[in-house]
Order: C-alpha cells, then structure tokens, then sequence
C-alpha cells in the first residue's frame, strides 16, 4: 500500500487488524471476520503499533515469550535466526521504551515474521533500519512471498526496492 501522510494507510491497516471496524462491507481472513469473534480473528493476523505504548514496559523476550499463546505456530526457531539477523540479542532484556527507533522496529519484525500468523501487516518496514536491517528485512519479505499460504500487506510512501510484491495499492 502506497501513499502520503493522512491518505488512509494505518487506518486500512487498522481495519485489516480488526482494531477499528468497518463502516460498511466485512473484512474476512481464512473464513474468520472481527465482526463474529475478534480473538479468533486477531490470532490470524499479526499487526504491531509503532506509535503505541501499550508495550513499552515490557522487555522484548517477555514480549516474545507471550506471543505464542496469542499465535498457535509461533516459531521460535524463526524468532531466533532474525534475533541475531537483526542483532537483537543484547536488548533482549531492555523494556521496549528504552530500544532506539531501529531495535524496537526489529523487535516488532522479529515476533510478525515468528508469529506464523496468515496475514502480517506492517506501517513503515524500513523507517529507522540500518543498512544490514534493511537487508535482512529484503530476504525475509522475499521468502515470504514465496509462502503459499501468508500474505504480508506492507504501508509505506514508496514500494519497497528489490521485494517482489503481488500488488501495488496506491491510496
């Protein structure tokens, strides 16, 4: 999803989320809808806040550590490859609040692509990455795509260099 600042992308993304419903129509992933049973609904989708402090109390592995009874096929495995992918290891134990912009976007990064959620949406991947970040973040959204049965809707001003995406929404 591609747009300007206020053209509606965290908002879509919010109603993907089932975080705010819609005025009309229905959202639905894999049958189920936020409208008939939003916990149901909210374990198949996996969306992180970068503006919220719902979190920022809580260290990264207690964070991860909860995750998968939200996620079912949570994969810890995964969760430690980007771990050190992202060079995340030495904040593990900091609360989110003291995290740069960058560790905490790792930090959401790290438990989506974990989360083995079917749908996994995300404002502004590449905001506050370094370069090796980035780099990593380019290869798993390439496997991703590559995933037959997960979709992963990305929100940013511009698509994303080098990432094979199945469509471009513009807002």
């Amino acid at each position: 999803m591609r747009g300007d600042e206020q053209t509606g992308k965290t908002t879509l993304l919010r109603l993907l989320a089932g975080e705010v419903l819609p005025d009309a129509g229905q959202i639905e992933t894999l049958g189920q809808s936020p409208t008939h049973s939003l916990a149901l609904y909210q374990r198949l989708v996996f969306r992180c806040d970068p503006f919220s402090d719902a979190l920022d109390q809580t260290s990264a592995s207690a964070w991860f550590e909860g995750l998968p009874t939200r996620f079912s096929d949570f994969n810890k495995t995964v969760l430690g490859d980007l771990i050190a992918g992202f060079a995340l290891t030495p904040h593990l134990h900091k609360p989110l609040y003291m995290l740069s912009a960058g560790s905490r976007r790792k930090a959401w990064l790290c438990a989506a692509f974990a989360s083995g959620a079917p749908v996994i949406l995300i404002d502004q991947p590449f905001a506050a990455l370094d370069g090796p970040s980035m780099r990593l973040l380019r290869e798993v959204l390439q496997e991703m795509g590559e995933h037959p049965s997960r979709a992963c809707v990305l929100a940013d001003y511009e698509a994303p260099a080098d990432v094979p995406l199945a469509c471009v929404i513009d807002l």
